[in-house]
C-alpha cells in the first residue's frame, strides 16, 4: 500500500481522536472523538473536516499525516495527543498546547 498523502484525504471519511492532557503529561482533561468528511487540505491551513454530528461545522486538525492508522477495513484514523504547556501564560492571552501523533497502539 502506498504511502498516504495529504491530499489523499480530500473527500475521504475518517475518524479523529484527540486527547487533551494537563502539564503533568498524564492527566486527560478532555477527549474528543467524531467522524467525518475531510473537504479541504491545506499544508499550512491543516485539515479541514465536515462532522457527521453537524453537516454545518467544520473541524481543523493539523495538517500531518504523521497521526494516521488504518484498521483491518482500510478505514483511516487520525489520533492526536495534544498537551497543555502552561498553567497560565504571564501575559494573559491563553494556555499554549503541543499536539503530537498519539502513540501507535494498534
Amino acid at each position: 500500500m502506498k504511502d498516504l498523502a495529504l491530499n489523499d484525504l480530500i473527500n475521504e471519511t475518517i475518524h479523529v481522536q484527540i486527547k487533551y492532557f494537563d502539564t503533568d503529561k498524564s492527566t486527560v482533561l478532555h477527549e474528543n472523538k467524531f467522524s467525518g468528511r475531510v473537504i479541504k487540505t491545506d499544508p499550512n491551513e491543516g485539515i479541514s473536516i465536515q462532522p457527521d454530528e453537524d453537516k454545518n461545522a467544520v473541524a481543523v486538525i493539523p495538517p500531518s499525516i504523521e497521526a494516521h492508522w488504518r484498521d483491518e477495513n482500510n478505514t483511516i484514523h487520525i489520533d492526536w495527543v495534544v498537551y497543555r504547556l502552561q498553567e497560565v501564560r504571564a501575559d494573559g492571552e491563553h494556555e499554549w498546547w503541543d499536539w503530537q501523533p498519539a502513540p501507535k497502539s494498534h
